[in-house]
């Protein structure tokens, strides 16, 4: 009798755990693309249940009687858990700085949800991003926050902008104002184009490119460092993506407006987890309601990225050509002035020539760490330095509005002005006995290298085939730039035809990649 009596208590309690159990996840994050979680339950007639899951419950009936036979039985329960989806690219040390992102992982999913859940129930510490709403606790309300970034639902959304401040950017964005050719081009990327009302002057002269739909239906903002705030304000924007970093002017000058600076011009393809620039693309992907889009791009420019730099970062110093990075100012543009530029580390520009194989001879300097983007020196240093290679970075529309030589870029199919300005460089009479300059391993580097919204990435890729030729043959920059322009800027261009980008061009076996294909010597 009291066994009989045992084994039904055992029974019953068996049944209220099967029919009365909820599931509780408790989820790390992790890099899969999608995560199927299941529930386990075992059961048995030891008197002690046990749910494995993570979490576990134990269920005792405790009985005076004394038990002289134990019977087990052993039951197995498999629930699925909602399906859910996962950043679809690992970055180790990566977290997104956009409130919500409770779990500091790689994006805002139902993991934030269920990590908002154990904060509010004591089981796990706050996170700065937790806070959803920014109204200073954390509660259900940014639960109801995240769901509705999640679902492109949400009116409003928190980011850390590039400069580290948190900014509250009203949504959704319809009438877009963009700074410079990253921010332009990011739109395209983005699909954001249509909404897209001004640029500033550099990417103005580029409308008939990145608008070919609606190139006479966009508007000129002018020099983006000295904005007419009244012109601007009638224009009704709601968001102006800007590219300089120095936004409390435009902030107090332009009410109702999302001033957002996404930190664009910080790519570090060296530590791209530090990557401005990628929480940038990020960011945008959020305030524009194209997440996908975003990780898709993200993941693109890392796969490019991994390509060429498990390629260099284990190769000896020594096999690796010493490099100046300059630029087409002071000496290089006016022989009558005695300095010249290179670049320190934390520029786009060193950091290309690095990934790509090369040795910056800026990393000497006492600038080289330092907070300037530049360093001054003399063309006698450079001699003694004495590079292999010297690439000359040229901008061909200043933020002011100045157009200056040489002529190159998506626009233009004529080489001669960038032959022009390249003899004029290696004629000058303080260079003449660099190394670069003897062997002709000068080359002329369009603006879009730096400053597009590749974040250096391009440059990598072609300064990697020149550098590193052998390490490179099966790399082609003119295919991963045209893939840039079709795929991603969604244009309908053909690099084989127009566009002028490196002088002088590389030619291999027949293939011109910096010019058109008519291009001949």
């Amino acid at each position: 009798m009291e066994k009989s009596w045992i084994i039904a208590a055992a029974l019953a309690c068996i049944a209220a755990i099967l029919f009365g159990l909820t599931s509780v996840a408790q989820i790390s994050p992790s890099a899969t693309t999608t995560v199927r979680e299941v529930t386990t339950v075992t059961v048995t007639t030891t008197l002690t249940t046990t749910v494995t899951q993570p979490t576990i419950i134990t269920t005792t009936v405790t009985q005076p009687t004394t038990i002289t036979q134990v019977t087990t039985l052993t039951t197995t329960v498999t629930q699925p858990i909602q399906e859910i989806s996962r950043p679809r690219f690992t970055l180790g040390g990566f977290s997104l700085e956009v409130y919500g992102n409770a779990n500091l992982d790689e994006a805002i999913d139902e993991r934030d949800i269920i990590y908002i859940q154990r904060i509010i129930k004591g089981e796990v510490n706050a996170t700065e991003f937790a806070d959803a709403n920014r109204d200073g606790k954390i509660d259900e309300k940014d639960i109801e926050q995240v769901r509705s970034i999640m679902n492109n639902k949400a009116s409003f959304i928190w980011i850390l902008d590039g400069n580290g401040e948190p900014v509250k950017v009203s949504l959704p964005v319809k009438r877009i104002g963009a700074e410079y050719l990253s921010n332009v081009e990011l739109m395209r990327i983005l699909r954001a184009q249509d909404r897209v009302v001004a640029v500033d002057f550099a990417p103005y002269q580029l409308r008939h490119f990145y608008f070919p739909e609606r190139a006479d239906k966009i508007v000129n903002l002018g020099d983006m460092n000295k904005p007419d705030y009244e012109f601007v304000l009638g224009l009704n924007l709601d968001t102006l993506f800007t590219f300089s970093p120095n936004v409390a002017e435009k902030k107090a000058k332009l009410p109702g407006v999302n001033v957002v600076f996404l930190g664009l011009y910080w790519p570090d393809v060296v530590e791209p987890a530090k990557s401005r620039f990628i929480q940038g693309v990020m960011k945008a992907g959020y305030i524009l309601g194209e997440v996908d889009r975003a990780i898709d791009y993200v993941n693109w420019l890392l796969s490019i990225m991994d390509r060429i730099k498990t390629r260099t970062e284990t190769l000896p110093e020594q096999e690796k050509p010493t490099v100046l990075m300059t630029a087409m100012v002071d000496y290089l543009r006016d022989p009558l002035k005695k300095t010249m530029r290179t670049y320190a580390l934390i520029d786009p520009l060193s950091q290309m020539c690095i990934l790509a194989g090369g040795r910056p001879i800026a990393s000497d300097l006492p600038g080289w760490l330092g907070k300037s983007y530049f360093i001054t020196v003399d063309p006698e240093w450079v001699l003694t330095k004495n590079p292999s290679y010297m690439f000359v970075h040229t901008v061909r529309y200043t933020y002011g509005g100045v157009a200056q030589p040489p002529e190159y870029g998506y626009d233009v199919n004529d080489i001669s002005s960038l032959r022009s300005t390249w003899e004029d460089i290696i004629s000058r009479p303080l260079l003449r006995e660099v190394n670069a300059v003897k062997s002709k391993n000068v080359y002329i580097i369009a603006g879009d290298f730096r400053n597009n919204a590749m974040g250096s990435v391009l440059g990598s890729v072609y300064l990697a085939k020149i550098l590193q030729p052998e390490l490179f043959k099966d790399l082609n920059p003119k295919t991963i730039h045209q893939e840039y322009i079709t795929k991603w800027l969604g244009l309908n261009y053909d690099l084989n035809q127009n566009g002028t980008f490196l002088y002088p061009p590389l030619v291999i076996d027949s293939e011109v990649i910096g010019a058109p294909q008519t291009y001949r010597g």
